[in-house]
């Protein structure tokens, strides 16, 4: 707990903070007795986990009620942080939309792409910025174990999540003598709200717990630059990796996702 403390500070800010992957980084972070912002866009989930939080971890926890795809909420953020020394950032915050790409509207899409890569992005730069100053600090930005590839019916928001992974190894590289550290995690079917459209019948998918996801790459952070959660995803990056081209990567993968959208296609 100290360690935790001397390198990344006394508070933590995480985004979609209200459920999922979110609340769990949340807990595992406040367990190591730091300080946590709470963001997200329900304040009664929120105000919830704020009483856990303090009741069991003894922590100061602050609420942000924000819409992360809107400039106001983002500066809104920004002015109640600015006196809080945020050594920890976690970018969970995201939605996924699912189905044949031109079913989806494109302002739909957009605002993906928004909450996706331009939220994680402006953050990371706001508060990047203070980390370099104090020369210490943690980022996790969410990917996905998706990145990797282009995915039918997910296409765009694939694309959003290769994004984090690629940006997060360019920052960690260049962050890195700041003593800075960046991880990116890349979890496959999670139980989150994500996956509430998914039907995993007649398939060998088994959906990951939040709390593991997270506490994984907490584990991970400053000792690794990717975090791949569970058996499966890591079978799927190596043999994507090594044993099979692009193209059937994308193949199999538009397989095991028309399977477990049945329901929405």
């Amino acid at each position: 707990m100290k360690t935790f403390n001397k390198k990344y500070g006394s508070w933590a800010l995480v985004t979609g903070a209200s459920s999922g992957i979110g609340k769990e980084y949340a807990t595992h972070i406040a367990s190591q007795g730091l300080n946590i912002v709470l963001v997200a866009r329900n304040e009664k989930k929120l105000r919830s986990i704020e009483k856990e939080l303090i009741s069991i971890y003894q922590v100061n926890v602050e609420v942000i009620v924000a819409d992360l795809t809107i400039e106001a909420d983002i500066e809104t953020l920004f002015k109640k942080t600015n006196d809080l020394e945020i050594g920890l950032l976690v970018n969970n915050a995201g939605r996924e939309d699912s189905n044949h790409f031109i079913k989806i509207p494109v302002k739909q899409h957009l605002g993906t792409i928004d909450l996706n890569i331009k939220t994680p992005l402006v953050l990371t730069h706001h508060f990047g910025v203070k980390m370099i100053e104090r020369k210490k600090g943690g980022i996790i930005n969410m990917s996905s174990i998706v990145a990797f590839q282009g995915v039918p019916y997910i296409a765009n928001y694939a694309g959003t999540k290769a994004f984090n992974l690629i940006f997060s190894e360019g920052i960690a590289s260049e962050f890195k003598k700041y003593n800075i550290d960046v991880l990116a995690v890349t979890p496959g079917f999670t139980k989150t709200n994500l996956a509430k459209v998914y039907d995993f019948t007649g398939t060998p998918f088994k959906p990951l717990e939040p709390g593991f996801v997270a506490k994984k790459a907490l584990k991970y952070l400053g000792r690794k630059r990717l975090c791949i959660p569970g058996f499966i995803n890591a079978f799927l990056y190596w043999s994507g990796k090594f044993l099979f081209t692009r193209h059937m990567n994308t193949t199999s993968f538009g397989m095991v996702f028309k399977k477990v959208l049945k329901n929405t296609l």
